[in-house]
Order: structure tokens, then C-alpha cells, then sequence
């Protein structure tokens, strides 16, 4: 079996250090009292709550690259259990017998 290819931990760990952040701002009632209009039309809470959308998309999408486990890229490409042929449980290859 081949060696397990892993992110350092450090990075993991900054990774859902930024969620964890995302997610109390998320919670913060900093803005829902005001009534300033950023950009002279949007009303500040909701300029904010686009903000911290924003962030987790960023967020998330960093986390396919960083977090993503790397044994299931492993198996593909070696062929093992999790990867391997995608025809192998495809009936019509197999004669209708899965």
C-alpha cells in the first residue's frame, strides 16, 4: 500500500481556525442595530452578512485545497480499493451482473 500523502497538520489547523472565525462572525450582532446604508442603498447588516458570505466561500473553497484528505487522490491513481477502474461497478461492462 502505498504511503499516504498528508497536509502539514499546521495548515489543517489554520484552516478550521478561519471556519471557526467565520462562524462567530457569523453570530456577531455588531451591525444589526444600525441603520447606515453603505454605498448610500444597502443597509450596513446586510453589507456585512454578503462580507462574511464571501469570506466562507474563499474559506471553503481554500479548504478543498488545504483539508482535503489526500488518500482517496492516492487510490485513484494506484488503482486501490476507494479509486480504481470506475467501469468496475458499471453492469453494462459486466455482463448485467453487478
Amino acid at each position: 500500500m502505498s504511503e499516504i500523502r498528508s497536509r502539514p497538520q499546521a495548515t489543517r489547523t489554520v484552516f478550521w481556525v478561519a471556519v471557526l472565525l467565520l462562524v462567530l462572525g457569523q453570530q456577531w450582532p455588531g451591525f444589526w442595530s444600525t441603520e447606515a446604508l453603505v454605498f448610500g442603498f444597502l443597509p450596513a447588516p446586510l453589507f456585512y452578512h454578503v462580507v462574511v458570505s464571501l469570506a466562507a466561500v474563499v474559506v471553503w473553497w481554500i479548504g478543498t485545497v488545504v483539508a482535503w484528505p489526500d488518500d482517496t487522490l492516492d487510490a485513484m491513481d494506484s488503482g486501490g480499493e476507494r479509486g480504481g477502474d470506475p467501469s468496475a461497478n458499471d453492469p453494462s461492462t459486466t455482463g448485467g451482473v453487478a
